[in-house]
């Protein structure tokens, strides 16, 4: 498996076009895309949450803490007292950073389903709904922030399964599969597990925001147009504009 720099260095970098693009797109605010871009490199380190003693949980959960309690301090601070600030800002950084971290080190096992495409899918979709419901952001940031999350958590599945392949030997490691998976079938609980997270999809996608907004600004032929405007030079001069 690829090790923590890797996983960071190639998920903001990946985070960093994708955001970027956003923006050129006018999709996102300059503010937003900082918050994509944080969100998308964050995305690539959640799949090691599952390890008890890894680098990217400890890493992971300070940037989403600190994330949280940032965009808590810039979206509430026109309704709440400063006293308030103050209170709901450590509550959030700190039931972020301490206590879901101890739940999930007590509940998750390395390689396990966290290391799946669904569960990619599933952290998409649940910070979409949290961006909406307690952010009150609109549809459309909120499914951009989601879709950066699991465009990031793809990075470090892809990334730990190029790396379970040793080219130079020409063999495939024993690892070969594990982080890339669609579910466990092996014992009784892992099947329960994976039907479990497959019925969570559809469940939280009928409370996620609406896909109107994201779809005409990603998908419609419109954005399609707008993507190819800021592929290429408008001019056609390259880097003498």
């Amino acid at each position: 498996m690829a090790n923590f720099n890797t996983h960071f260095m190639v998920a903001s970098g990946a985070s960093a076009v994708v955001s970027g693009t956003l923006l050129s797109m006018e999709v996102v605010s300059p503010q937003e895309a900082v918050y994509a871009f944080a969100l998308g490199t964050l995305g690539g380190l959640l799949p090691d949450v599952d390890s008890a003693h890894s680098k990217s949980i400890r890493v992971g959960f300070n940037v989403l803490s600190l994330l949280a309690t940032i965009m808590v301090v810039f979206i509430k601070s026109s309704t709440y007292s400063l006293i308030e600030m103050f209170v709901v800002a450590g509550l959030v950084f700190v039931g972020i950073r301490f206590a879901m971290l101890d739940i999930f080190r007590k509940i998750s096992k390395h390689r396990g389903m966290f290391h799946s495409i669904p569960v990619a899918l599933i952290w998409g979709i649940v910070v979409s709904i949290l961006m909406q419901y307690f952010f009150s952001l609109n549809s459309l940031i909120s499914w951009v922030y989601g879709f950066m999350v699991t465009m990031g958590y793809f990075v470090h599945l892809i990334l730990d399964e190029t790396y379970s392949v040793d080219l130079g030997n020409r063999r495939v490691k024993k690892s070969f599969g594990t982080a890339m998976k669609l579910g466990k079938f092996k014992t009784t609980k892992d099947k329960i597990q994976t039907i479990v997270i497959y019925l969570s999809i559809p469940l939280l996608l009928s409370i996620a925001p609406d896909t109107t907004l994201i779809e005409n600004a990603l998908f419609s032929h419109d954005a399609w147009i707008t993507f190819k405007d800021i592929l290429l030079p408008y001019d056609g001069k390259w880097f003498l504009h």
